[in-house]
């Protein structure tokens, strides 16, 4: 396994597998990272345990000898290409693993090769606290599935070589499963990012969760305009967070509970990015249901301004606070 990407999931995820699976080598453009990762070895938090494990790590892939079964690929959208394009041009993985968020795939696809793609949305998250440590923040599974739904060996062969990790579920329905996670990741890493709170700090806010039901509802919308499927995600049913009417909130308030007890420690890499003055994905998040929107003529103003604040705060105009939450709902 060729990891592509040494943040939070990939780091954690390349450690677990080491020992596990025959040969695992991860990618990271951060020598110091990189030299960290090989000695004295990465350090990564889990569960409030410290652990250390040395990996074979390197920050240039003309570096990498051998080939591999598969890439797990865990850098930004903004990255893909640079990132993928020497290793398709060397042949150096037989199939590629998207692990990132957003509606990324489509163009993962065209990168990697018609076929190539495979599906693995992450549902725990983490934090990088430099060169060399890692701290996983919450616990869930993987789930992992084909673009075209079948399930091959080589689909079992990735739930295989991930299960040392954490829990893996296969799923012949990924497009619906990437359209479930798209609803928490533009729901409430994006609420997260303009506030500077954890998805639990957005969901214990009186208006982080108005803003939450009416993001979550703008995108299942869309979500359905698409003809999709939708499955659960964090232990809910996309279903249960769409506020139409006062009667639903006591069911949304419901599964929010639920969603929190697995996730709300999460402090997504959005709100990392913004802290350390780095681009996010926003456009590929709240900015993917944007644009499917628009072709299905679905108004979706809430994205738009998580959109917005996100991107006022790349350029230093704003810093992330709960008072984004006023702002948004003046929408």
């Amino acid at each position: 396994m060729l990891v592509v990407g040494a943040g939070a999931i990939g780091g954690i995820t390349a450690a677990k597998m080491t020992g596990e699976v025959r040969r695992v080598v991860v990618l990271d453009a951060n020598a110091e990272h990189v030299g960290r990762m090989r000695d004295p070895g990465l350090v990564w938090e889990e569960a409030g345990s410290e652990h250390e494990r040395r990996l074979e790590a390197y920050s240039d892939p003309d570096d990498i000898e051998g080939d591999f079964d598969f890439a797990l690929v865990g850098v930004k959208a903004a990255y893909h290409q640079a990132a993928l394009e020497p290793l398709v041009e060397r042949g150096l993985a037989r199939a590629y693993v998207s692990m990132g968020n957003g509606l990324i795939q489509d163009r993962m696809a065209g990168i990697v090769g018609e076929g190539k793609l495979l599906a693995c949305l992450v549902e725990w998250g983490g934090s990088n606290m430099g060169p060399g440590r890692l701290v996983r923040d919450t616990i869930a599974p993987f789930v992992v599935g084909e673009l075209d739904g079948e399930v091959r060996e080589r689909t079992r062969a990735v739930a295989t070589a991930l299960a040392p990790v954490d829990e893996v579920r296969l799923s012949d329905n990924i497009r619906g499963q990437i359209w479930s996670k798209l609803l928490i990741n533009s729901t409430f890493t994006g609420l997260s990012a303009v506030s500077g709170l954890r998805y639990g700090g957005v969901g214990e806010h009186p208006e982080g969760r108005e803003v939450a039901y009416g993001i979550w509802t703008e995108g299942y919308d869309v979500g359905m305009a698409e003809g999709l499927e939708l499955e659960q995600v964090l232990g809910i049913h996309p279903r249960d967070l769409v506020v139409r009417e006062p009667g639903d909130r006591e069911r949304a308030d419901s599964a929010v509970g639920v969603l929190m007890e697995l996730a709300g420690n999460t402090r997504p890499s959005m709100l990392q990015d913004l802290e350390q003055g780095r681009a996010t994905e926003v456009d590929v998040v709240c900015g993917g249901v944007v644009e499917r929107g628009r072709e299905h003529g679905i108004a979706t103003p809430l994205n738009e301004g998580v959109v917005e604040l996100v991107h006022s705060m790349e350029r230093g105009e704003r810093s992330p606070s709960p008072d984004s939450f006023a702002l948004l709902l003046d929408r």
